[in-house]
């Protein structure tokens, strides 16, 4: 069963078991009930969190905007400084299935929140609601790594503190990570996931993988693939700068045989 905040005196649900899902699914709703209420930044009424001292109608600022995606799972686009996401319902089973999830805008809010307290960059959220996202849209001169894909290499640093701040992005891809003013920052955190006790070594793996292959697929894209050796210095170089910051050992070959897989799968797609 999941609970949800019920209002300003809501409460936080204690598991019996406590298994890694419980105290994933505890350290989010903690995390998103410290920043309601009086002593908070953000306010809660009607199954929204809006940020003190922003006001707008979702529904009614998609509406003007820029269209860049519209698809079965969501619709996003930017107007006035803001992006606006909403996760579209289309189908009964996948209504059904958001009745009785966690609304994604609450994890992208508390991810947000989490890597703010990190000291790591990612766009302000504004409003969170069952079906609608609100963010500062990201300013002119954003780099994202699709487009320089040579900077990948110097994110291992921030990607190393994000995961031992107990935060995994889950979908590590080129087009989430941007450079601006000097730092690394990440977007579409609806993959997102807290953990209070550590990331396991099975999940930053992924990640790794995630961002490895990324790159290696956007050479490819550009007629500029890269050679095995080229890959397997890039991947390398990856994970020994992870291991400096944090420890971890990735460069197995697990990790890969996982870039490998990833690889194959977005050529065949």
């Amino acid at each position: 069963m999941l609970f949800y905040p019920s209002g300003e005196t809501g409460c936080i649900f204690t598991p019996g078991k406590k298994s890694r899902r419980d105290l994933m699914l505890r350290e989010l709703l903690v995390t998103l009930m410290d920043c309601r209420g009086t002593n908070g930044n953000y306010l809660f009424a009607k199954g929204r969190f809006v940020r003190r001292g922003f006001s707008a109608d979702p529904s009614f600022e998609l509406t003007k905007s820029v269209i860049i995606k519209d698809s079965r799972t969501t619709t996003t686009g930017c107007a006035h400084g803001l992006f606006l996401k909403r996760y579209n319902s289309r189908g009964i089973w996948r209504t059904l299935k958001r009745s009785v999830q966690l609304p994604r805008a609450y994890e992208c809010l508390a991810a947000a929140l989490r890597l703010q307290q990190a000291g790591i960059a990612t766009p302000e959220v504004l409003l969170a609601s069952r079906y609608y996202l609100i963010t500062e849209a990201l300013p002119e001169g954003t780099v994202f790594l699709n487009r320089t894909p040579e900077l990948t290499a110097d994110a291992a640093d921030v990607i190393a503190k994000m995961h031992d701040s107990g935060i995994y992005h889950g979908d590590l891809n080129l087009r989430n990570i941007y450079f601006l003013d000097g730092k690394y920052g990440f977007i579409d955190l609806d993959s997102a996931k807290l953990f209070p006790k550590g990331i396991p070594k099975t999940l930053r793996r992924k990640d790794m993988a995630r961002l490895v292959s990324s790159c290696a697929i956007e050479y490819i894209w550009r007629g500029e693939p890269l050679s095995e050796e080229e890959l397997e210095e890039f991947t390398n170089t990856l994970a020994n700068r992870y291991r400096m910051k944090t420890g971890a050992e990735l460069g197995d070959p697990e990790l890969k045989a996982r870039i490998q897989y990833l690889i194959r799968r977005k050529r065949r797609g």
